[in-house]
């Protein structure tokens, strides 16, 4: 039988706050990966966001995608950050946050992730790996993915982090009554 694949979509905001806060986020995806690509490619043109990263694209296009993003049940996908403070150690943090995203969503069989981490680059990748099998995680791949304009789940994450760091930074807008809306119906978790 072959193993299932959890796919994990990676990135990270906060290193401009220099240890102040840094926040990463994973999309986990267990089976409707293209399903997933595929809608939030038409959720980014449905809803003018585009292919744009977090900053920018404008306030109320990057809410309404995610509002239309968090509304979606069928894809069977995880949405999960982790939130670090005082501390410059990037890759140990963004390495932690993978493992403990992957560890709350990982299926009850046997089981395989595929990491995609937003701008890591050739030399880090085997630094991943190796990091993550000694926390556990059984990784297939440890990909960098080198523009986050070319992959819609790459995108996500970039728009979870920023979105989340958004909130945690002050903002009483709507993205504050959003953020609190899908942590309290747990579509949004935090390990």
């Amino acid at each position: 039988m072959d193993k299932t694949k959890l796919y994990c979509y990676v990135d990270e905001n906060g290193q401009d706050t220099k240890g102040r806060i840094f926040i990463v986020s994973v999309v986990v995806i267990e089976e409707k990966r293209d399903e997933l690509l595929k809608f939030c490619e038409e959720v980014e043109e449905e809803t003018g966001k585009g292919k744009t990263k977090w900053r920018k694209s404008e306030y109320g296009d990057r809410l309404e995608y995610l509002r239309k993003i968090f509304r979606n049940k069928d894809l069977g996908s995880f949405f999960i950050y982790s939130v670090y403070k005082n501390t410059k150690g990037y890759d140990v943090a963004t390495i932690l946050g993978i493992a403990k995203a992957i560890n709350v969503s990982k299926p009850a069989e046997d089981f395989t992730s595929v990491v995609y981490v937003d701008g890591l680059s050739k030399t880090k990748r085997h630094e991943y790996s190796s990091e993550l099998r000694k926390l556990g995680i059984p990784t297939a791949k440890v990909q960098g993915i080198a523009k986050d304009e070319n992959n819609s789940l790459i995108r996500l994450a970039d728009s979870l982090a920023g979105f989340i760091r958004d909130v945690l930074d002050g903002d009483r807008r709507e993205a504050r009554n959003l953020f609190d809306r899908v942590v309290k119906s747990g579509v949004l978790v935090e390990v």
